[in-house]
């Protein structure tokens, strides 16, 4: 095959090369970026990417627009929490402060989140309240689907858990718990949200109060029981003096008995001191003996403490093998290390051994226990904290044992002496030392209960409320604003992506800057004509000249100032310079394939050489399915199949005329075979008789890829244009095409794109706005906005 002057990029622009029309003009690097390019791919994708922006758009509108708005309240809790954490349980656990404090503060969200006991008291609060605050209307999270069947606690606790509450971690490095409450209705988020914020609080005031709640308790009941002892006290020494005549004790008498009911009153003091720790220390122990049940074996196990010595002992003999590897990288993958060396890798494999099975034991307790690592995790931070409490009530009461028996021995002695008293001072002297006693102890037993109930009120739990929730004025969620832009810019980015994959995926030519970049010179470009024709005629396809039906197509003839006629002239002159060496006689115009506007474009050449004042002989050469004759409102025959088969020269006065200096010479009637009389000798003596008698001889040749016509006649015609139709040829065929002339020796003068709208390319609008005219279809100067400017 012979190389084509303008397979090549280098050949373009080259002396002597075809007139190859516009170069295209890029708005970044050719080589790089082409943003106009773009812009056009966009603008001939322009229904796609509506209809891709709309595809989307619209049902995300319409579930926004049906989705009830949902009103989101917070409160915000302040956590002041300094309790043993759950690495005083998990020694294995990392020892950074920021850690704990962080997971201390996960343990609390999951408390928030999780816990079913905390979501009941709320659940009831809101039973009891029944309606939203400040109106007649019922909380939509009473609703139920069965009117006549009223929620249950757990039922609403339930539901409180699913979907009305979230609690996060405030942000700012601050130990503060956001209580996040959602619903239909602000009010109601609000009461939730400040009801579950209220509520946890309550329940770290009601845990930091068990112990303290148990001692006041007790107080009570010793200080009601002293007050009767008392008064029994008073009424026995009173009844006593007055049966026996007595008066008063003697004066030794008198401060043995005040020494023994003083230690009497510290003994009696201690002993309720005593029972008062021993009631809280079983509280106490209750409490953790519950929490060890529901967490299972592992809080009462070793196994901790047996891994945390395990992964001690691996770090030192890592760390024991670490100079060896240094010294000796190899070492790692030896299988034969030094005997020093060997021991310690040896002992290293057991105790990994060790680390893993103690590891599988623990895994299977907490299997076992039937509870989630994360509700393990709030177990033994609380566990924790009660085993220290039950640590300190277990070393005060060993003290108080100690302090009563050691009051017992003194007052032993005491006693002992008071034996040597006379009889009736000795039971006077019992009866003051038992009433003294019982005052002393009554009002140690007032003071210690005083204490006790400002101890119990000064525990006001490790969270407090600092922000309390407060109904919100704009919906949370749909955002149907957000949405519906979110949707739309989706659209219309996947909208372009598919305009960009169906035009990478298009084999079609659209602009002359296709044809370019596919090598083809590029001889001239024709606006379509279809809005002139649509209003102009009407949409109809043919219009009356001189008493014949003439296609519409024809601008040329029909409206000479209209945009394509300008660009039929722009054609002519191109073709005219095409062959600077050659004056150009004869030319053939074909395409690639039918429908591509071959017959339309020669037709309007013709007009315009003949407006130039040049003889013109218009021959329809397609003789399988010839269109030139119906175009132009003429007879079929006779035709040139009827002066093939004749050997009289070429006769004007029996050819068409349709003005003064355009001949035409339709095909003819049917001839069984097209290609031979296209290649007969009579063919090229009627070409020869041709050039003779007219200035420019214009044939209207078959597609090449749908006979070989146009390959045979191109050989003896001076240019050959190609055409090309915007939006319907493909690249492909093009080339096919060029590939079959060029096996002749045929080198098309140019191609020329037919039909192309240039409102449907963004470059082009600009570029082709002063060559073209306007989208009416007027050229410059002419037409209503031309009028209207002038």
């Amino acid at each position: 095959m012979n190389e084509t002057p303008y397979s090549t990029p280098a050949d373009r622009g080259a002396p002597g090369a075809p007139y190859r029309g516009e170069e295209p003009f890029y708005y970044g690097d050719q080589d790089g970026f082409d943003l106009r390019a773009l812009l056009d791919i966009l603008l001939r994708g322009k229904w796609l990417i509506l209809a891709t922006a709309l595809a989307l758009t619209v049902p995300v509108l319409v579930v926004s627009l049906l989705s009830p708005s949902t009103y989101r309240s917070y409160a915000i809790l302040l956590v002041d929490k300094t309790d043993t954490d759950l690495a005083d349980v998990l020694p294995e656990a990392g020892p950074t402060g920021l850690w704990k404090q962080e997971r201390n503060l996960s343990n609390e969200l999951l408390v928030l989140d999780q816990s079913m006991p905390l979501a009941e008291t709320v659940a009831a609060r809101l039973v009891e309240a029944g309606t939203v605050p400040g109106t007649d209307r019922p909380l939509p999270i009473l609703e139920a689907d069965d009117p006549s069947t009223p929620l249950t606690v757990e039922e609403v606790a339930f539901r409180l858990q699913k979907d009305a509450i979230n609690a996060t971690m405030e942000t700012g490095g601050a130990d503060a718990i956001r209580v996040n409450a959602v619903s239909t209705d602000p009010r109601e988020a609000e009461l939730i949200a400040n009801a579950y914020a209220e509520a946890f609080a309550q329940l770290t005031q009601d845990q930091s109060r068990s112990g303290a709640s148990a001692s006041r308790e007790f107080l009570e009941a010793q200080v009601s029981t002293q007050n009767e002892r008392l008064e029994q006290t008073d009424a026995a020494v009173e009844s006593y003096m007055l049966q026996e005549g007595a008066v008063a004790l003697e004066e030794e008498t008198s401060r043995l008995v005040d020494q023994i009911a003083t230690l009497d009153a510290r003994r009696d003091q201690a002993s309720v001191n005593l029972q008062t720790k021993r009631a809280e220390l079983s509280a106490l122990q209750g409490e953790l003996a519950r929490l060890e049940g529901q967490l299972g074996a592992r809080l009462s196990s070793n196994l901790d403490s047996e891994l945390a010595a395990a992964r001690t002992k691996i770090q030192g003999l890592r760390a024991e093998l670490e100079p060896y590897y240094r010294q000796t990288p190899s070492l790692r993958t030896d299988p034969n290390p030094p005997q020093a060396v060997a021991r310690i890798q040896a002992e290293l494999r057991r105790v990994e051994a060790e680390q893993e099975r103690i590891a599988r034991e623990l895994s299977a307790q907490s299997l076992a226990s039937g509870s989630s690592p994360d509700d393990q995790r709030a177990g033994f931070v609380r566990a924790a904290d009660l085993r220290a409490q039950v640590s300190a009530a277990r070393v005060a009461v060993r003290g108080l044992e100690a302090e009563v028996r050691q009051l017992t021995s003194r007052l032993g002695q005491y006693e002992g002496e008071l034996s040597n008293v006379p009889a009736q001072s000795i039971e006077l002297a019992q009866l003051e030392r038992e009433r003294q006693a019982a005052e002393t102890l009554y009002g140690a037993l007032e003071q210690n209960l005083q204490q006790a109930r400002v101890a119990e009120q000064s525990q006001l739990g490790y969270a407090r409320v600092i922000r309390p929730a407060f109904a919100a004025t704009a919906p949370f969620s749909p955002l149907r604003v957000r949405n519906t832009i979110l949707a739309l810019l989706c659209g219309l980015v996947f909208g372009s992506l598919l305009a960009v994959g169906k035009v990478r995926l298009d084999h079609r030519v659209h602009t002359p800057d296709d044809l370019v970049k596919l090598g083809h010179a590029v001889i001239g470009t024709v606006p379509t004509t279809e809005a002139l024709i649509e209003r102009e005629y009407g949409g109809a396809e043919t219009a009356e000249v001189n008493g014949r039906q003439v296609d519409t197509h024809v601008v040329s003839l029909l409206n000479p100032m209209a945009t394509a006629s300008e660009a039929y002239r722009a054609l002519r002159t191109n073709i005219q310079f095409s062959r600077p060496d050659v004056v150009v006689q004869t030319i053939l115009v074909t395409s690639s394939s039918p429908g591509e506007g071959k017959s339309v474009t020669s037709t309007n050449l013709a007009v315009v050489f003949a407006q130039a004042g040049r003889r013109v002989l218009l021959v329809d050469a397609d003789l399988r399915r010839p269109t030139v004759h119906a175009k132009l409102g003429l007879p079929r025959e006779p035709g040139l199949v009827q002066e093939l088969f004749s050997t009289d020269p070429l006769d004007l006065d029996a050819l068409d005329r349709l003005a003064d200096d355009l001949y035409v010479l339709p095909a003819g009637s049917l001839a069984p075979n097209p290609s031979e009389l296209i290649g007969s000798r009579r063919m090229r003596e009627l070409i020869a008789d041709m050039r003779a008698k007219f200035d420019v001889v214009i044939f209207d040749a078959p597609p090449v890829l749908a006979a070989t016509d146009a390959v045979l006649l191109s050989t003896q015609c001076d240019a050959t244009l190609l055409i090309a139709r915007s939006g319907q040829t493909k690249d492909y065929e093009l080339a096919s095409a060029v590939a079959a002339l060029a096996d002749v020796g045929t080198t098309p003068s140019g191609l020329v794109l037919n039909a192309f709208d240039v409102r449907q390319t963004y470059g082009y609008r600009y570029k082709y706005a002063y060559r073209y005219g306007d989208a009416s279809g007027s050229a410059y100067g002419y037409g209503e906005q031309a009028d209207a400017r002038a």
